[in-house]
């Protein structure tokens, strides 16, 4: 079975996730935004043994706690080449939002790069990258087929679509590939996103109204 356990983290409340293959405890870390004890917390409860740190993108919500994840667990960091400016501005940013500067950390590169079209591995079970950009340049979703699955970051919410104002956004870049590359799988297909609840390929396809 693959277990999924959401962490909200920050102020931001962004959904932090902790995925493992029930049988052989390999896991992985998608999108750290910050609180990087309270992630560990959830790694050392369930015994994950964790194999990689995936990031959707590079947004400082999203990335933000990366740096001292991986002196914890020193495993390859996966994620887009193209945001590597957002990477080292995650402290500088958090200043302007007048964020306290110590509770956020710049992100290291990737050791792994994706642009899409790879598949990666938590234990068993293979999760698909989509490119799928608009909200930032370099955005990622990881689609597990076998369980009808997508981690869609902060391209698609229930009933909303990512920002598009922040540096780097692109509105009709977005809308492009969310019609693309998520509304094309199957109708119950599980969208865990970046914030907010979890909804189905279905129900956006029906009823997002920015979708309409």
């Amino acid at each position: 079975m693959l277990n999924i356990e959401t962490i909200p983290v920050t102020e931001f409340l962004q959904n932090a996730r902790l995925l493992w293959d029930s049988d052989s405890l390999e896991g992985v870390v998608i999108d750290p935004g910050g609180d990087a004890a309270k992630i560990m917390d959830a790694v050392r409860r369930e015994r994950v043994k964790v194999k990689a740190i995936w990031l959707t993108h590079s947004h400082l919500d999203h990335c933000g706690g990366v740096a001292p994840l991986l002196k914890e667990l020193s495993v390859p960091l996966v994620g887009h080449p193209n945001e590597t400016v957002m990477r080292q501005g995650v402290r500088a940013i958090a200043s302007m939002y007048g964020l306290p500067e110590d509770d956020w950390h710049d992100c290291p590169e990737p050791g792994v790069l994706v642009t899409g079209g790879e598949t990666l591995h938590v234990g068993a079970y293979e999760a698909t990258v989509l490119f799928t950009p608009g909200h930032s340049p370099g955005h990622v979703s990881f689609y597990f087929p076998r369980e009808n699955t997508i981690i869609s970051g902060d391209a698609l919410f229930a009933g909303s679509i990512g920002r598009t104002d922040l540096p780097g956004g692109n509105h009709r870049e977005l809308i492009s590939s969310i019609k693309e590359r998520i509304l094309p799988l199957p109708d119950e297909t599980k969208v865990l996103s970046g914030h907010g609840e979890d909804t189905t390929v279905g129900e956006e396809r029906r009823s997002n109204p920015f979708l309409v």
